[in-house]
């Protein structure tokens, strides 16, 4: 073991060696002949670095600490099992209590944009989905807002799907803003500008309408509550208890243990069998291109001035031991079976930026960060991915045009926001090994997302009331995002 280690070291360091002044690049291969460009320099790794490939894999090697602990290490998903999609891709806490990546990317980026308390906007906010398997384009209905807490907006909205906010604060809306699907709201509403809803609208509290507002279907509002001004609504009209659990999944039983992960791939890793050094990027220079195979892989932190670029052309999982501190971009280029999921157990820090881009396809690149330090996202340019961050506030400098999905404690920015949400993460685990079917579930979060929980059992949906929001029922009886 402590070979291959030293052989990953010296190969990092050749191919750093040969690097031109401010572009670092150190590939980690996976079989063959690894070519990168440097600027001007081609870079080939000998074929002599190489690990076994998988359809003949070399039997699995097991951290050490792991088989002195005494665990049962059939119950490890090998290396193989990871890439090939057989086996489970995360192994968090004990031996068999394991949770494929792509399930919980389906689980926790149902919403373009997730709130564990408040959503805060001065600016235009939109959002649309796409479906990046077809290359696109965007523009068509999907991209729901969840708010748990309250929600605030300075300016115009055109939302793709449903709006649905658990907090009991008034909301005003200057300006024009559109619904294309549902509006949910726990408060009371004044409509200063003009609202169309192309659905239902259920409001808890008084609604003031000085200007118009349209509901293309039913309208309901909470017994006892008041209605003053312009309201059309083409379907039927209803007083009753509106009520509904808050839609982002923020309980202590509901955020994903990032830390536990973590501490699982500390032991659990594939770092010896693709050489791949924990200290890899703890002082990023210049542009730092790094060829990653697939499997799991544990590393201290990310550190330095740079830029990271990930080529990932299979199932790759990165577990940061510590905080993400990079001044510059990180990049992710995906393959076509690329899939990469990024755990950050601290916090992001550096300039106080997550800026990251170069992915054609968002459904396939996922950050996790358990840290609660709030950072921000770069405005006024592209960002691709998912970022899960629970216990962090976010904000937003200037205009984010955002491809993919954000779930943060909560969010705030200052210019506009267009959020194009690709659809096909609520399938991303559609490729991971069949769940036993539960005994019993609950309605939402014990079943698979695109499953229903009917009568105690997880099976077909029969009506969208069956899905977990803001899931819809297809004839299918399939759990799904809205058609386009």
């Amino acid at each position: 073991m402590q070979i291959l280690r030293a052989a990953a070291l010296c190969a990092a360091c050749l191919v750093a060696a040969c690097s031109s002044d401010d572009t670092t690049v150190v590939v980690v291969p996976d079989g063959g002949t690894a070519r990168v460009d440097a600027g001007a320099q081609r870079m080939d790794v000998p074929g002599r670095w190489d690990v076994p490939p998988l359809d003949v894999p070399a039997p699995d090697v097991v951290a050490k600490d792991v088989v002195e602990a005494g665990a049962d290490v059939t119950d490890v998903p090998t290396r193989a099992q990871y890439c090939e999609g057989t086996g489970p891709a995360l192994q968090v806490g004990p031996p068999g209590a394991s949770r494929c990546a792509g399930r919980l990317a389906e689980t926790v980026f149902r919403y373009a944009i997730c709130t564990c308390s408040d959503l805060a906007l001065a600016g235009y906010l939109r959002t649309d989905s796409y479906d990046s398997s077809r290359g696109g384009p965007t523009g068509e209905r999907g991209g729901a807002v969840g708010v748990d807490g309250n929600y605030t907006i300075v300016g115009y909205s055109n939302l793709g799907d449903n709006l649905t906010i658990a907090g009991g604060a008034p909301l005003s809306l200057v300006g024009v803003h559109t619904l294309r699907e549902d509006l949910y709201l726990g408060g009371s509403l004044t409509v200063i500008g003009t609202l169309d809803v192309n659905r239902d609208a259920h409001v808890h509290g008084n609604v003031t309408a000085l200007g118009p507002f349209h509901v293309h279907r039913d309208f309901q509002q909470q017994n006892g509550s008041f209605l003053l001004g312009s309201i059309t609504v083409d379907g039927a009209r209803s007083d009753g208890m509106v009520s509904y659990p808050p839609p982002c999944p923020c309980g202590p039983t509901e955020v994903f243990d990032i830390a536990g992960a973590i501490d699982d791939a500390r032991a659990n890793n594939d770092n010896v069998a693709g050489l791949f050094d924990p200290t890899h990027f703890d002082a990023v220079v210049g542009q730092q291109i790094t060829v990653m195979p697939c499997g799991r892989y544990f590393a201290n932190r990310v550190a330095g001035l740079g830029d990271i670029e990930l080529h990932v052309d299979g199932r790759t999982a990165l577990f940061i031991d510590g905080d993400f501190d990079l001044g510059g971009f990180f990049n992710v280029v995906l393959g076509a079976q690329g899939e990469l999921d990024v755990f950050i157990r601290g916090n992001v820090l550096g300039a106080g930026y997550l800026r990251m881009g170069g992915s054609s396809r968002p459904s396939g690149v996922r950050i996790y960060i358990a840290g609660a330090n709030g950072f921000t996202l770069l405005g006024a340019s592209q960002f691709v991915g998912n970022v899960y961050a629970p216990r962090a506030p976010v904000t937003i400098a200037g205009y984010m045009n955002l491809h993919g999905a954000i779930f943060a404690h909560d969010l705030h920015t200052g210019g506009d926001l267009d959020v194009h949400y690709d659809r096909t993460i609520v399938h991303a685990g559609d490729e991971c090994p069949p769940d036993p079917t539960p005994a019993t579930c609950a309605h939402c979060g014990s079943c698979r997302s695109s499953q229903a929980c009917v009568a105690g059992a997880c099976g077909r949906c029969r009506t969208d009331a069956d899905c977990c929001d803001p899931l819809v029922c297809t004839a299918a009886g399939v759990c799904d995002s809205v058609p386009p």
